[in-house]
C-alpha cells in the first residue's frame, strides 16, 4: 500500500474500453485501505456508485443527518452525486480497514436495491464473511492484468464478484403479489411469443397453477392468455405476409409453428382467408 495524508492504501483505476462502455455495469475502480487517527472523507459527492466494507475497526458514516457507526462485516454504499462523509471512529484497536468497488451502469440501480440499500438506508450490518474477502483480494491482485485486456476479462470478474455480494443479500421469499407475476408473464410473452410457447409454459415461469394463472390473466389484462399469445402471432403474421415476398414456410417457422399447413390453418381461423389471400395484387 501507499501512504497518504490519512491513510495507507492501493487505488485501482480503470478507463473502460469500447466493449465495457455498453455493460449494463462498468468497472471504474477498486481499493483497500488502513485508515490513519485522522482518516476523515468528505462531505463531497462522487459521479459513481461505491460499495465500500468494513473488514477490520470501525467507521463512523454520516448521511441523511444521521451518524451510523458501522463495524467489521459490514457495508456501506456511496450513491452517485449525492452528498456523504465518513470518517474513522477513535479507537485504538483494531485499525480501520476496509476495501471497496465501484462502477456504473444501468443494473448498478437494480443491484444495490436488490441489496436492500437505498439513499434513506444505506448500509447493512453483518453482511460479508471471509470468502467474499478472498474473493476481492485475489481480484485486486489480477486487477492489473484484467486492465490490459481489450475484451471482457475485467467485466467478467467484476460481475462474478458483483454476483457473489448479491448472494450474500439473502432476499426473503416472498409471495409474489398478482401485478407483479402478472407483469412477468408478459414480458415473458413479449421476449419469446415468436418460439412456440404454450399457456402452460408461461404459468410454469411464473410459478402459477396454470388454471389459476389463466383466470387472474384475464381479470388483470381483459384477455385469456392463449387469446393474448394468438394477437400477437398473428399481428406479426399479417405484416409479414402483406408486407414482405417471404415464403410461407419461412414465415411459419418463424413465429414458431412446426409446418406451413398448422400456420396456414391458425391465420385462416383467426383472418377468415388464408395467407395467400393478403398476397394477391
Amino acid at each position: 500500500m501507499i501512504e497518504f495524508t490519512h491513510e495507507y492504501a492501493e487505488h485501482l483505476y480503470h478507463t473502460p474500453n469500447a466493449f465495457e462502455k455498453h455493460n449494463g455495469v462498468i468497472p471504474i475502480r477498486i481499493g483497500y485501505n488502513e485508515a490513519k487517527p485522522n482518516y476523515h472523507i468528505g462531505p463531497r459527492f462522487i459521479a459513481y456508485y461505491s460499495l465500500h466494507f468494513v473488514q477490520a475497526g470501525q467507521v463512523t458514516l454520516h448521511m441523511n443527518q444521521e451518524e451510523i457507526i458501522l463495524t467489521q462485516g459490514d457495508l456501506f454504499v456511496l450513491f452517485p452525486h449525492s452528498i456523504h462523509e465518513y470518517y474513522i471512529t477513535p479507537r485504538e484497536e483494531p485499525a480501520l480497514n476496509m476495501f471497496w468497488i465501484a462502477a456504473e451502469g444501468k443494473q448498478m440501480p437494480l443491484i444495490t436495491s436488490r441489496l436492500g440499500l437505498t439513499l434513506k438506508h444505506p448500509y447493512i450490518k453483518n453482511f460479508f464473511n471471509q470468502e467474499l474477502e478472498q474473493s476481492f483480494f485475489q481480484f485486486a491482485f489480477e486487477w492489473k492484468h484484467l486492465v490490459k485486456q481489450d475484451d471482457f476479462s475485467l467485466t467478467q470478474r467484476f460481475y462474478a464478484l458483483l454476483n457473489q455480494i448479491v448472494q450474500l443479500s439473502k432476499p426473503m421469499k416472498t409471495a409474489s403479489p398478482t401485478d407483479d407475476w402478472v407483469a412477468t408473464s408478459l414480458d415473458y410473452i413479449h421476449l419469446y411469443y415468436k418460439e412456440g410457447i404454450s399457456v402452460a409454459d408461461i404459468a410454469d415461469h411464473v410459478g402459477i397453477h396454470r388454471s389459476h394463472f389463466s383466470n387472474v390473466f384475464h381479470q388483470k389484462v381483459g384477455v385469456r392468455p392463449h387469446r393474448y399469445l394468438t394477437n400477437l402471432i398473428m399481428e406479426d403474421a399479417m405484416k409479414i405476409v402483406s408486407t414482405t415476398v417471404l415464403p410461407i414456410s419461412h414465415i411459419a417457422l418463424s413465429l414458431g409453428y412446426a409446418d406451413v399447413y398448422s400456420f396456414t390453418h391458425a391465420f385462416k381461423s383467426y383472418y377468415g382467408q388464408p395467407p395467400s389471400f393478403y398476397r394477391k395484387s
